[in-house]
């Protein structure tokens, strides 16, 4: 049975790495999302946050450190969630999520894309979910490239890179395992070859 001490170290080796790091919170035990890349906690699934004592644990952790971009998105996503939960208005919760996705935190650039997408703000969202591309994260290498082929922004006059989508599913491929990851980036590979031809 591992000491407290070496359970300490054991989680210090398993989390990421990254610019973003600073102590963990109890922001991070209650609402970390297990796909952050910059997260310092093991990840909480989105049916399991508690969202009433996420919320509480984010906003004391933000007393002392307002500007944590990482801190900043996961009150986010805590209030978001207790808002479709509960039916609620959410708009607290997008004010943080842009405040985070505006200090280029990876994943609320890309969560902010989705949710403007969401709220009907289509054209918003593609810079959000380009620049998360660009910074590697998976989610937004695919979510960009279905987003383009789908013909979801066609209405946007965004000009579109072929050659860098096809270097986010490049990317995005190394980053997949499973069958179904496996053939949604051979789906997008096809899909691009069609925007091309056009």
């Amino acid at each position: 049975m591992l000491s407290s001490i070496g359970l300490i170290l054991l989680i210090a080796l398993l989390l990421p790495l990254t610019g973003w790091s600073q102590p963990i919170t109890s922001c991070d035990w209650e609402a970390a999302h297990p796909s952050d890349p910059h997260r310092v906690g093991p990840g909480v699934s989105s049916s399991d946050v508690n969202t009433e004592r996420a919320i509480a644990a984010c906003r004391q952790a933000l007393l002392t450190n307002a500007e944590s971009p990482r801190l900043q998105y996961q009150l986010a996503r805590a209030i978001v969630y207790d808002a479709e939960r509960h039916n609620t208005a959410n708009e607290e919760g997008m004010w943080y999520l842009e405040q985070s996705a505006r200090a280029g935190y990876t994943q609320a650039m890309f969560v902010y894309g989705l949710m403007l997408t969401s709220e009907g703000r289509v054209c918003e969202a593609p810079s959000w979910m380009r620049q998360a591309a660009m910074a590697g994260l998976k989610a937004a290498r695919i979510g960009y490239v279905e987003g383009a082929t789908s013909g979801r922004w066609s209405s946007c006059g965004i000009a579109l890179d072929l050659q860098r989508m096809v270097a986010f599913l490049d990317g995005a491929e190394e980053q997949i395992s499973g069958y179904y990851e496996t053939l949604l980036v051979a789906t997008l590979r096809s899909a691009l070859q069609r925007l091309n031809h056009e």
